[in-house]
Order: structure tokens, then sequence, then C-alpha cells
């Protein structure tokens, strides 16, 4: 195996502090994309056209029983989404901001 390759060992004090500070950083660049994205118009169009498609505005109920598993599915990741979205320090604003920006009459 190679050294990217090798196994990790819970363990390891080393091997626990280096995943910890990936996970950290990794989870750092995510909250940092979704910032970019909710910071323009244009991006917040785009994530409140992509809640719309899982269907989160929307109830997921379904006389077929699969279908709407289906749809509990889509709209689960859309609120994960939203849940992100209010995670990020103005988040709430944004999603708001956004709202507004998408409204759509009749």
């Amino acid at each position: 195996m190679s050294d990217q390759q090798t196994e990790y060992n819970a363990a390891e004090v080393e091997q626990v502090k280096s995943r910890k500070e990936k996970i950290k950083t990794r989870d750092l660049q995510k909250k940092s994309a979704l910032r970019g994205l909710m910071s323009n118009a244009d991006g917040r169009m785009w994530m409140w056209d992509l809640l719309t498609l899982c269907g989160v505005y929307h109830s997921s109920f379904s006389n077929e029983a699969l279908v709407m598993a289906f749809n509990e599915g889509r709209r689960d990741t859309g609120n994960r989404l939203i849940a992100e979205i209010n995670r990020l320090d103005g988040g709430s604003e944004l999603f708001r901001l956004m709202a507004v920006e998408n409204q759509r009459e009749g």
C-alpha cells in the first residue's frame, strides 16, 4: 500500500488527530463554498430552484408508498441544504434574502 492508502488505525493518536484536522478543514471548505454560492443573486436563484426541485415547499404525500418514499427522500435532501444554509453566520438572513428575491406571483 502507498502512504496515502495506509489503513486508518483509530488507536494511533497521530492518525486520529490528522483525520480530525482533515475533517475540520473539509467542513470549513464546504461552508466557504456554500457561503460563496449564497453571497450572490445568481447563486441564491440556483439554490432556490434546487430547493424547489427537492420539494421542500410542498407535501411529499402520495397514495403510492414508493412514490412518497422517493418524494420524502428528495425533500430530506432539500431540508438538509436549508439547515446548512442556516448554520452559516448570517445564513438565516441569506435564506430570507433568497426567498424575497425568488418570490413568484400567481
